[in-house]
């Protein structure tokens, strides 16, 4: 599936869920999100600009690999994701050929869909509260950002490890 992605930086929550909620947004989700980055003692996957993610979100393990397509104005992966129902030997599994965790990021995440666009509130501690506006085109996503009265925002695509960065702030590496 092709991702086509923008952060919102510095928003007002409490604003924009009103406005989400006004334009016919449906909150999905909302919970404590761990992420944990895999790749081999080389950095191969990364060196390749590809990314794999073990999440946990409630119950649900997911394991998603993305290819990072481009990085323009809107940022474009390839992305696959799967349930994975057993999360102590899928880890045993990956270490077994030769993937290891290289970092850790928890998160509270707030998630609301229109349609096919995901609009999700990520706050991790100490960093500003953001937006990210997943879509199917940069048209959609642009339409959006002056429908929530955004466009004064401060916007980028930068995957977790370059906000962190951004905001002078560690990330857990292993």
């Amino acid at each position: 599936m092709l991702e086509k992605e923008i952060k919102i930086l510095e928003i007002n929550k409490e604003e924009l869920i009103k406005k989400l909620e006004e334009l016919g947004a449906v909150k999905t989700f909302e919970d404590t999100v761990c992420d944990t980055y895999y790749d081999y003692a080389n950095s191969k996957m990364e060196d390749k600009k590809r990314l794999f993610r073990l999440r946990t979100k409630w119950d649900c393990n997911l394991y998603t690999i993305k290819k990072k397509e481009s990085k323009t104005d809107i940022r474009i992966s390839q992305e696959t994701e799967c349930v994975v129902t057993d999360i102590e030997w899928f880890k045993k599994t990956l270490e077994k050929y030769g993937l290891v965790p290289t970092r850790e990021k928890v998160k509270q995440r707030l998630s609301y869909k229109i349609d096919h666009l995901e609009f999700d509130i990520d706050e991790y501690e100490w960093i500003p509260t953001f937006l990210e506006i997943e879509a199917s085109s940069d048209e959609e996503i642009n339409l959006w950002i002056e429908k929530l009265w955004l466009q004064n925002n401060v916007r980028k695509t930068f995957g977790s490890r370059g906000l962190f960065e951004y905001y002078n702030m560690p990330y857990t590496e292993f």
